[in-house]
């Protein structure tokens, strides 16, 4: 079967490699590649199995033997496809663009390095409560309102999310809602101009029922290298959605090689694209 010689060869395995992993002899894997054996429905999924093959390439395979396709991918030997807080931190780590994890309401719960420094800060240091780090609070800070040029387009989104979640301005009722009302109270604190701006877009903006996957536009001018134009595209990480992704995608080549600039800055002795936050302790630590 020159389709399975192929699928090993392509993943760098040996006859003897894919035995060991299989379970099955590396003379029965000579057999079948060289059309001398005809391998059995079993074997060859047990074999496709070991190559971590994709659903495209078992049916290919298995269509070739005669058999019917089984549909299976890799990601079906999963224990656990969704993620939890430490494993959505580690897979934003060293990605090479702006990304975080955030709480349902858009709490910061971990940052690459990357989106810390496009909004210079350094969360080890700074925004030590939870309030602190919400996007709504961060935002009705001159600090960082500033920096967001499409502020009114960018909280929209955020504002109709919270409403359409918690069913509108019965969002902020404490009997219903303490944290959420919690929250809100703790923004009123902040720049009076931008909590008015806040409170102009609450009373406007109405409340959406979002799918799990929504994008908003984001322009955030950076006192390093200027203005700076993404697509934040935002998703579950777990289920039910509890906490979610934001990857800022740059929508030009100058934002992505500003990003690119801002990567490999250093902050004193140290990269800062070392810093993701929160820290992640190695496994067992």
């Amino acid at each position: 079967m020159d389709q399975l010689r192929a699928l090993r060869r392509q993943v760098h395995l040996s006859r003897e490699d894919l035995s060991a992993r299989a379970g099955i002899s590396a003379a029965s894997i000579k057999a079948y590649e060289t059309g001398v054996r005809h391998p059995s429905r079993e074997a060859l999924i047990g074999l496709l199995d070991a190559l971590d093959a994709d659903a495209f390439a078992r049916q290919q395979v298995l269509s070739g033997a005669g058999y019917a396709p089984d549909f299976a991918s890799p990601a079906d030997r999963l224990e656990d496809e969704w993620f939890t807080l430490r494993s959505a931190a580690e897979a934003i780590a060293d990605l090479p663009h702006p990304a975080c994890v955030t709480t349902e309401l858009f709490e910061v719960v971990a940052a690459n390095a990357v989106i810390q420094r496009v909004w210079e800060v350094d969360l080890h240091r700074e925004l030590q409560g939870p309030f602190q780090r919400g996007f709504l609070s961060m935002l009705t800070t001159p600090r960082f309102a500033r920096r967001l040029r499409n502020w009114s387009e960018a909280l929209s989104v955020a504002v109709s999310v919270v409403k359409g979640h918690y069913g509108g301005d019965a969002a902020l009722d404490p009997a219903q809602h303490p944290y959420l009302a919690a929250a809100v109270q703790f923004l009123m604190n902040g720049s009076p101009e931008y909590v008015q701006k806040f409170l102009d877009l609450w009373n406007t903006v109405p409340g959406r029922a979002y799918r799990v996957r929504l994008t908003y536009p984001v322009v955030w001018a950076n006192a390093e290298v200027g203005e700076l134009r993404f697509i934040s595209v935002t998703g579950p990480a777990n289920d039910p959605p509890s906490i979610w992704f934001n990857d800022w995608v740059a929508l030009d080549a100058r934002t992505a090689e500003a990003v690119h600039q801002l990567r490999i800055m250093e902050d004193g002795r140290r990269p800062y694209y070392d810093r993701t936050w929160p820290r992640i302790p190695p496994p067992g630590a």
